[in-house]
């Protein structure tokens, strides 16, 4: 199979709340990404990140409201472009939160009760088709365990988006080389060059000697993926960019 149409720039970010807005926003102004997926992003940080850098589309789903000193903010999930979408979809496959609950941290049980997992999908005219474009913010343990949570969250994403054309993208607080990515790289292609042995930043990471492939971009057989990088200095996560192209036979 061959790289056919004219190409797609795509960018993935974990951007932590408002922490680093300023360097998420340079970024963005720099590579200019056609579409871009961020994770752990503030509602009211939107017009923001889409305004200067030019995305005249978004669509954001709300996981939950995060607590912080003044007052809770709702924190979710958004896909920005330059081109309109065609549909957007909004899918919840784990987590007892309806999107707007603040975040409980006590336990793990109760961040499970009071958060809500879901993909955002956005369709896009490319390549004289339709390109599904879905993010997520994948369930956290600590110590980068998989938990039975995690497991069941795997299999409802698995049974609901496991059919479609798409490309995946997204933290899935889940490494490279345990169970639940493995899951996901079986059902589709792992694109993250195997040279990358972490996705989070060496400095802007609260534990920066982490050595943890979290954030992952996937996709079916249909989509060309090339030139997939990972890059410094943006977040506490590394940024993903890649080239998106359609196969044909």
């Amino acid at each position: 199979m061959t790289a056919t149409g004219t190409a797609l720039t795509l960018a993935s970010i974990n951007i932590e709340r408002s922490r680093h807005l300023a360097r998420v926003e340079d970024f963005l102004r720099a590579r200019s990404p056609d579409v871009v997926c961020l994770q752990e992003v503030i509602e009211e940080d939107l017009p923001l990140l889409c305004g200067g850098p030019g995305y005249a589309h978004r669509f954001y789903v709300p996981m939950c409201r995060f607590p912080e000193k003044e007052s809770p903010r709702l924190s979710g999930i958004a896909i920005l472009s330059r081109r309109p979408f065609a549909h957007v979809e909004d899918i919840q496959y784990a987590g007892g939160g309806n999107g707007t609950e603040v975040l409980d941290r006590t336990s793990e049980e109760a961040r499970v009760a009071t958060n809500r997992y879901a993909l955002a999908i956005a369709g896009i005219e490319h390549c004289g088709g339709l390109l599904t474009i879905a993010t997520t913010h994948f369930p956290w343990t600590d110590h980068a365990r998989t938990s039975d949570f995690q497991r069941s969250a795997c299999d409802a994403l698995l049974r609901l988006a496991g059919n479609r054309s798409l490309l995946l993208t997204g933290d899935f607080n889940a490494p490279r080389g345990k169970e639940i990515f493995g899951r996901l790289a079986t059902r589709w292609t792992d694109h993250i060059p195997p040279e990358y042995t972490s996705s989070l930043d060496p400095q802007l990471h609260r534990a920066p000697h982490l050595e943890l492939m979290v954030d992952g971009l996937f996709s079916t057989d249909d989509w060309d993926v090339r030139d997939v990088a990972l890059h410094k200095g943006v977040s506490d996560h590394r940024a993903v960019t890649a080239v998106i192209g359609k196969r044909q036979a």
